[in-house]
């Protein structure tokens, strides 16, 4: 096993023994009882949307039995970043609490935010889209591939993958994903189409008409058929591990990635739509044009 899975192997067992078992480890770990207001959130966590409905819910579960759970915070010079919680943590604010059980633990921010993205991508209700830049994180801030991710978090490499390609998909459409108008099988049907106007307006009719994911497949099949040769990208074989390197290559550019390879040559294509794009890419790259 690599450091890298080595250490968010650790992370996972520390997030998930500290929660589960509400006991301070040795040295590390401290539970208080904290202010709210004495708590700033993490920014970099994945989780975007919070359902009304579900905080409502939390809320009125707070208010009759209290918080069970302590939220997981790290201390900063002035109040506590938070780590895992932010729902309990809001619900709190919301009523108005004025304390709620925490568990402190010191760690850095590289620590922090490897804990914080465990957790949330371990929770079932986050979105798909809120996964796939869950993912995207570990993979940009710890260089993990796609099986590291996959064999820390239980999940097959392919699951890792196919999140992850949503957010190749046009903002408009990851929208509808986050909000469940679109779900995960439509948006990877609309994936095989290249151009993002066609996209959007399958993805329209799919909505408009509440197509199955089949009857999705079969218009984007149609679609495809219809569109002259020349606007379509040409098949290629590709085994998993360059669609593995692209994918990293594509999270640490910002942009799409294609790698041609064959018998050890090959090239490697970097796009970008803007010169403002290529100076973004240059300036990752150390070079200032």
């Amino acid at each position: 096993m690599s450091k890298k899975r080595e250490k968010l192997s650790r992370g996972l067992q520390s997030l998930l023994g500290g929660v589960i078992g509400i006991e301070a480890e040795a040295g590390q770990d401290v539970i208080l009882k904290l202010n709210p207001q004495d708590i700033q959130p993490n920014d970099l966590q994945p989780r975007a949307v919070f359902n009304d409905k579900e905080m409502q819910g939390l809320v009125a579960s707070i208010r009759k039995h209290g918080i069970l759970q302590p939220v997981i915070v790290r201390p900063l010079s002035h109040g506590y970043m938070l780590i895992a919680g932010e729902r309990r943590w809001r619900a709190a604010k919301q009523i108005g609490l004025k304390e709620i059980p925490a568990i402190v633990r010191h760690t850095n921010e590289l620590d922090t935010l490897e804990l914080a993205l465990i957790e949330n991508i371990q929770r079932e209700d986050l979105n798909p889209i809120e996964k796939a830049k869950g993912f995207q994180e570990l993979i940009k801030k710890f260089g993990l591939t796609h099986e590291q991710i996959a064999k820390t978090l239980g999940k097959d490499r392919s699951s890792i993958t196919n999140y992850v390609r949503l957010l190749d998909l046009p903002q408009e459409i990851q929208d509808h994903v986050s909000r469940g108008t679109l779900s995960m099988g439509h948006s990877r049907a609309l994936l095989s189409i290249q151009n993002e106007e066609t996209q959007i307006s399958l993805c329209d009719q799919i909505i408009k008409e509440s197509l199955s994911v089949r009857e999705a497949e079969d218009i984007v099949s149609s679609e495809k058929k219809q569109l002259k040769p020349h606007k379509l990208s040409p098949t290629r074989a590709i085994t998993p591990h360059i669609q593995d390197l692209e994918d990293r290559f594509r999270m640490f550019f910002g942009t799409k990635v294609i790698i041609k390879e064959r018998n050890g040559k090959g090239r490697i294509t970097i796009s970008f739509q803007s010169n403002e794009e290529f100076s973004r890419i240059a300036n990752t790259m150390g070079i200032h044009p």
